[in-house]
């Protein structure tokens, strides 16, 4: 695996005064830069964290957070000591580009290749999260006084920062190894993640169907077949879902997409699981020959979770 490089980049600039004006020059601002998650195998493999986790920086110094992976993330700050809102993720960006330590503020979902900065104005210790993918995925700065002695310079944190993410990323790459089940069997995976459903929310997932220990899951069963899915992950939720035949999956948010369908699938109707938490499990017999694409509705897009069955 080629681990995902991470690039902080330090930006200095000054405001001189002109003539013989003894007004003191502002403190040069620092450009700090951080990543908002990271993914492996081709969106396969996401690590759900900041890199670099924890940051300190001067008050007046900015933060620019990048999303390079496919699916979506947000900076979300609370007031200093308090919980981001409560309820579903909200997309849209909230408040503006300071941040002051009294009102919450947060970037929306960042898509791939979009960014966000904010300005710290006052000192204090600040925790953020991404409200799609909580708790494993959040962060703290810590801003310090003008002028006051940092821990790291931006190049310490790059290194740290780099290989903390090729650390999660491998963890997730790893994962697939755990598949539970029988190689080319009836029971599949809807996802996997570090120490299956029983451990602590992981930093890391694998967005694929899996039905052995390899990225993809095309399987060839007889008429009358049943196949079982369980969410092998321990930090996002999936769905299994089938369209009727030669239609594309159902639009709007996947947990207002109910369970349709029944137990049995004939190409014939929508067929879906509903939402499908860390642990638990859907299972459909099949009932006519066809080849069948399904779909995961949170991760189907540009993270590819799609599958197919082919009956015979």
């Amino acid at each position: 695996m080629r681990p995902i490089g991470l690039i902080l980049v330090l930006a200095l600039g000054a405001c001189a005064g002109g003539g013989t004006s003894t007004t003191p020059l502002p403190a040069a601002q620092q450009n700090w830069t951080i990543s908002a998650g990271g993914s492996e195998q081709s969106e396969a493999v996401q690590a759900l964290d900041y890199y670099p986790n924890t940051i300190t920086i001067h008050a007046g110094d900015a933060i620019t957070w990048s999303n390079s992976t496919a699916i979506p993330h947000t900076v979300s700050i609370p007031r200093a000591g308090q919980a981001p809102p409560p309820g579903p993720p909200n997309p849209a960006k909230v408040g503006g580009n300071v941040f002051d330590g009294t009102t919450y503020i947060s970037s929306g979902f960042l898509t791939k290749g979009q960014t966000y900065s904010v300005t710290f104005t006052q000192p204090g210790t600040y925790a953020y999260y991404c409200v799609v993918h909580p708790p494993e995925m959040g962060g703290t700065v810590v801003v310090l006084p003008a002028g006051a002695p940092l821990p790291m310079s931006a190049a310490q944190y790059a290194s740290a920062a780099s290989a903390d993410l090729a650390t999660d990323l491998q963890a997730g790459l790893s994962s697939v190894e755990l598949f539970p089940y029988a190689a080319g069997g009836t029971h599949l995976s809807a996802g996997i993640s570090p120490g299956l459903p029983g451990a602590k929310p992981s930093q890391a997932t694998v967005l694929r169907f899996l039905d052995e220990t390899d990225f993809n899951a095309n399987d060839t069963i007889p008429v009358g077949t049943t196949l079982t899915w369980t969410n092998e992950s321990n930090n996002v939720p999936h769905t299994v879902t089938f369209p009727a035949l030669g239609q594309p999956p159902p639009p709007g948010p996947p947990d207002q997409v109910p369970p349709s369908g029944g137990s049995t699938y004939d190409g014939t109707m929508l067929t879906n699981s509903g939402v499908m938490k860390p642990g638990t499990s859907y299972s459909l017999t099949f009932t006519k020959p066809g080849t069948y694409t399904y779909y995961c509705l949170f991760h189907d897009g540009p993270a590819g979770m799609i599958g197919t069955v082919t009956v015979n």
